[in-house]
């Protein structure tokens, strides 16, 4: 049976745990060898990669966790890349809600002009992870939970239409 390498970016988020306990639950048809987080803060992502080693090795979970900065590490050989990138941290997206809401208006991550100023820092960086995934694993499936999804979705669709891109809002049941 295959087993599967997956990459997330975005791996030194708080929300990682989530969707590596979703893929340890769909082992069965699912089944990884090697997961990698892939984040730009060197210090979360070691914290986070160590959590993860302790998790599989407790739970008994047979699959190699590995931590980097690189794409090509990150990419090489990857079956899906998850990405849940947040351009700027929490410290941009409070400014986005505080200014929108100064001007009577609603501004959060996925809408109104705090969500406008979100998706235009956040294009840039999620077209150059998706160009690293189509140059270093050209067949893998890039499964995107980054907000806002629908620009981030367009602005891929045009840029980078030989990637193979799913974008996924992670609240709907």
């Amino acid at each position: 049976m295959k087993r599967y390498k997956i990459a997330i970016v975005g791996g030194a988020s708080s929300y990682t745990p989530g969707i590596v306990r979703s893929i340890m639950n769909a082992y069965d048809k699912l089944p990884i060898d090697e997961l990698v987080l892939q984040d730009i803060d060197e210090e979360k992502l070691e914290i986070m990669g160590k959590y993860l080693k302790i998790l599989f090795r407790d739970e008994d979970f047979k699959a190699k966790v590995k931590w980097t900065f690189s794409y090509e590490e990150a990419f090489k050989n990857t079956d899906f890349v998850f990405t849940q990138i947040r351009t700027g941290g929490l410290e941009m997206r409070e400014q986005d809600e505080k200014i929108s809401l100064a001007h009577g208006l609603v501004g959060q991550e996925t809408c109104g002009p705090g969500g406008f100023a979100f998706a235009m820092r956040s294009i840039n960086p999620m077209i150059e992870i998706t160009k690293a995934v189509v140059k270093y694993a050209p067949n893998a499936w890039i499964i995107n939970y980054s907000n806002p999804l629908p620009i981030l979705a367009e602005a891929i669709r045009r840029e980078v239409p030989e990637s193979k891109s799913l974008f996924i809002c992670d609240m709907p049941i």
